[in-house]
């Protein structure tokens, strides 16, 4: 009998084994996995109460206690009371005198599982198999106890014949029956942990943007992980399988190669940064391997964590770029939205002279000349915020208090959100440039010699004082001055002397006239005064225009000490007056030069106003200058002989007498030709053609 009760409990164990199927078909559902799991104890319950020792009709024994208590205890109340039920309807179902003990020790099993449960939840007991050994014998003893509530004809059958074998053979089968489950529990819950662990790696792995490539050591991929094929050199599922020789460039997969087998013969993590053209195009990579600590598949293999760094390595060369830029010859400077100096650079501190720990902190205020205006400030404040930046000429101030111009360049930096963050400033010290291009205009514009304004700047400024005297109707004068006999100063005591005669007869004239008139020096013993704003009256204006005159002519004829020596000069002056004239610039400067001239001719050290019948004579005087051009080419020139005598009236010689006669018989007195001949430079030709001709 003990073997035929052993027998069905193994049976009844073994089909307890298909509860740990039921788990892991229905392993996403825990109440369904519950459900079946009942029904499984059920059925198996039933079973075996289908084959079980019958000691009379309707008294039977099975291992039915064993299988609910273990299907309570591991299960749970749903699948216990699931079990139960099902064991116990047909237990009942079977009748006979055993059915109502029967049914009550199936509530008694599941009862005590479900204690025996609760008492593991608590942490009062355990479920190693001693103490389930301990919960069958209690279990079973009880369930003898039970069976005195059978009719008495069946007890002394059941206590002399089963109750040992009950009690042995179902004892340990419960204590199996537990180990069994418990060791199928820990399996799924490993399994299930495990299918945590990689559900939850491989969302990390899909979360973070890097690429993560697993490589064995003959440098086929084993798996490929990416959020994208974008950073791949082909896609994910033309790569996983495939050797890298088979995908990549020869180069690329040779390099790679020898970093996999670098990693598993060094153990530890190594690095490499690579540029791969993928398939978005060219990109930067930093890569990080490391070898598994077990083979996959049978052979070693590295898990490679591959980040595009594309930007980070653009970001990079940007700002090497900048801090070379930052240490430049321009001098630079970053401050705060508030104008607080944040950083300068080298070239800063030579340029103004300040260190950067003199500066950090405060504002740019302090580099201020004090040339500018707060509207030019704010002036540059609104080109800022209109247009980022702003560039310009400025006056700044060194440590030594020195006033400077510099070339300022200046941008404003925004943030992603368009915000405010810093300013950023360029300038370069344009002392040189600003001194070189005085130096050009001075050159351009001035003469060299007194300082005075040249004939250019002159010319400029005489056409503005036209404009003015058009539009507000004053009178102007225009007064060529011309130093008398000056020739005789250079010939007699050198250049050097009538040099600094010239430079001293500029200053008086400056001193004679108003800041707001001009004086210039045209060149050689040539100078211009140019008077504007007098009086809107002709007479009072020429009144004015001759009082000048005249004071400049008492100031010139003072002694002149040159060095060691002294002179004493005279000048004759010519005067044209304009009001809302309409002829050019250089007429006037022709008339007040015809004046000057008619000056000398009356006799020097005077001075003369422009009468129209000067240019008259001027135009005649030019045309007999051309008609002598012309007569000495065609040899209009005849040689007179005139004899001279001695007292006895004797020939002792004779006088050459040139004369002039123009086509048609009109003779040319030489007190008129010979005049224009010596101003016109032909009296050398004049000259030549007596010589030859006698």
């Amino acid at each position: 009998m003990f073997l035929d009760l052993l027998e069905a409990t193994a049976l009844l164990l073994a089909l307890s084994l298909l509860h740990g199927l039921n788990l892991r078909v229905w392993r996403r559902s825990a109440l369904a996995a519950q459900i079946g799991s009942g029904m499984i104890f059920g059925g198996i319950a039933v079973v075996g109460m289908m084959i079980p020792i019958e000691i009379a009709p309707g008294v039977i024994f099975d291992g039915r206690a064993v299988v609910l208590s273990m299907a309570a205890l591991f299960g749970g109340p749903l699948v216990g009371a699931l079990g139960g039920a099902i064991a116990g309807a047909y237990r009942l179902a079977l009748g006979g005198d055993g059915a109502l003990v029967g049914t009550i020790v199936i509530l008694a099993a599941v009862t005590a599982g479900l204690a025996y449960r609760a008492a593991v939840t608590h942490g009062r007991l355990t479920r190693a198999p001693v103490r389930l050994l301990g919960f069958g014998l209690l279990l079973h003893g009880f369930n003898l106890l039970l069976f005195l509530l059978i009719p008495d004809k069946y007890v002394g059958a059941i206590f002399g014949e089963l109750a040992l074998p009950y009690v042995l053979a179902l004892a340990p089968a419960t204590a199996l029956l537990g180990t069994l489950l418990l060791d199928i529990e820990r399996r799924q819950s490993t399994d299930h942990a495990l299918a945590q662990s990689e559900a939850s790696l491989r969302a990390i792995a899909g979360a973070i943007p890097d690429l993560l490539l697993v490589i064995d050591e003959d440098g086929r991929y084993q798996e490929v992980i990416s959020q994208g094929d974008d950073l791949l050199y082909a896609a994910a599922g033309e790569v996983r399988g495939r050797l890298m020789h088979d995908v990549l460039p020869p180069d690329k997969a040779d390099l790679f190669l020898a970093f996999v087998r670098r990693t598993l013969a060094s153990g530890v993590t190594e690095r490499l940064e690579y540029e791969l053209d993928t398939r978005s195009g060219p990109r930067a990579f930093e890569g990080h391997c490391r070898a598994l600590e077990t083979p996959l598949k049978g052979k070693r293999a590295v898990v490679l964590l591959a980040r595009d760094v594309t930007e980070r390595a653009r970001l990079e060369q940007e700002q090497r770029i900048a801090a070379i830029a930052f240490d430049s010859q321009q001098g630079m400077v970053i401050t705060a939205p508030d104008t607080t100096i944040l950083r300068v650079n080298k070239a800063f501190s030579q340029i103004t002279g300040y260190a950067p720990e003199e500066v950090i902190g405060r504002k740019t205020a302090m580099l201020a000349s004090g040339r500018h205006g707060p509207a030019f400030f704010r002036a540059i404040k609104s080109r800022l915020d209109l247009r980022g930046a702003w560039e310009g000429e400025i006056w700044s101030r060194r440590r030594n208090g020195e006033v400077f111009p510099e070339r300022l360049a200046v941008s404003s930096v925004r943030d992603a959100q368009g915000a405010l963050t810093h300013y950023v400033g360029a300038f370069t010290d344009i002392t040189l440039n600003k001194a070189a291009e005085a130096e050009i205009h001075t050159l351009a514009f001035y003469d060299h010699l007194t300082s005075l304004p040249n004939r250019r700047l002159l010319g400029e400024r005489l056409e503005a004082a036209l404009t003015a005297s058009r539009r507000t109707g004053a009178h102007g004068a225009l007064m060529f001055i011309d130093l008398d006999d000056f020739k005789n100063v250079n010939d007699l005591l050198g250049h050097h002397h009538g040099d600094l005669l010239l430079q001293q007869t500029g200053r008086r004239l400056r001193e004679t006239v108003r800041q707001t008139d001009t004086v210039a020096r045209l060149g050689g013993d040539e100078f211009v005064l140019l008077l504007e704003h007098l009086a809107h009256a002709p007479d009072e204006a020429a009144a004015q225009a001759e009082r000048v005159a005249r004071t400049a002519l008492e100031r010139l004829n003072q002694p002149y000490v040159l060095g060691e020596c002294t002179r004493q000069i005279g000048a004759s002056i010519g005067i044209v007056m304009f009001q809302r004239e309409t002829c050019a610039a250089k007429d006037l400067m022709q008339r007040a030069d015809l004046s000057m001239y008619e000056s000398k001719r009356v006799g020097k050290n005077t001075l003369r106003f422009f009468d129209p019948l000067m240019h008259d004579a001027v135009r005649a005087r030019l045309q007999l200058e051309d008609d002598l051009r012309a007569g000495l080419a065609a040899g209009q020139f005849t040689m007179y002989y005139q004899p001279q005598f001695d007292r006895e009236r004797r020939i002792v010689g004779a006088e050459a007498v040139v004369r002039w006669v123009r086509p048609g018989g009109e003779p040319v007195s030489p007190e008129d030709f010979l005049p224009v001949a010596e101003r016109a430079g032909l009296m050398r030709t004049l000259g030549r053609l007596v010589i030859e001709a006698v």
